[in-house]
């Protein structure tokens, strides 16, 4: 595998990660925190880790009580550029391992013709965004992406972080019989590389090609902004990476989490 793909994969995965969110650059990592929602760990994290030796590693941890002083956790992104032996501390400092992530890549542009039964809107007003945030809270109770339910709290708190990433990151809503049933994110990173991203259909909705729709909708948003190539994520276990496959996305790498609560 072209290593400078996988490079580009993490800078791409870990720009996303950061958009809307506070950024510190510390001594060996990046971190982003969202003190409004500390309860939504994807808006409170570590990454991009340099830490190699043991000194180095202390002095990492020692650098994260101040900045995430309003949270009680820890919650780490590795991905195939991290030094191994920090990935070896993390264990040994018990943190869990969550599932895993399998990232994937498409060089290509949109391959399906537009649908005539289903229209594609962007989310644009505060109509949207509720609408949004209605099909949000029915993924999260589902669980099958977020590894089990969560709270209307912290699926509110993750919309909030959704509303914060534009406009660089274009969310749209796929309506059937004029019902919003399904959502997808497109996003053109700073590296010129465009990742779809945050793909939900309602279960009633399934096996009709709609996810599929939304995908090649949000791969030509990116395209006609300048992306010359593609990034889409899934849960290892996660049965849509098979679809994915059929449209294109070849496995690049896999990223991990490693999460700590602390009381």
């Amino acid at each position: 595998m072209d290593a400078n793909l996988i490079a580009r994969v993490c800078e791409t995965y870990a720009y996303h990660g950061q958009l809307g969110l506070q950024q510190f650059n510390l001594s060996h990592c990046a971190i982003v925190v969202d003190s409004a929602n500390p309860n939504v760990w994807s808006s409170n994290k570590v990454y991009a880790v340099v830490a190699s030796r043991p000194d180095e590693v202390e002095l990492l941890f020692s650098e994260l009580s101040e900045p995430f002083q309003h949270t009680d956790y820890h919650h780490f992104i590795i991905d195939p550029l991290t030094p191994a032996p920090f990935e070896a501390a993390l264990v040994v400092r018990e943190f869990v391992e969550l599932e895993a992530t399998l990232q994937m890549v498409r060089a290509s542009p949109a391959k399906l013709a537009p649908r005539s039964d289903l229209e594609i809107l962007p989310v644009q007003t505060h109509s949207d965004w509720d609408l949004l945030l209605q099909l949000v809270l029915a993924d999260h109770a589902e669980g099958a992406r977020t590894l089990g339910a969560l709270s209307n709290t912290v699926s509110a708190g993750i919309v909030a972080g959704y509303r914060a990433k534009a406009p660089n990151c274009q969310f749209f809503l796929g309506y059937h019989d004029a019902r919003a049933v399904a959502y997808g994110s497109g996003t053109v990173c700073d590296n010129g590389m465009g990742m779809v991203e945050d793909l939900f259909t309602l279960a009633a909705h399934r096996g009709r090609g709609i996810a599929s729709s939304i995908i090649e909708h949000c791969v030509a948003y990116c395209a006609e902004r300048g992306a010359k190539d593609f990034l889409l994520s899934s849960h290892v276990t996660a049965p849509p990476k098979k679809l994915y496959q059929k449209l294109g996305f070849q496995p690049v790498c896999v990223t991990r989490e490693y999460f700590r609560k602390y009381s």
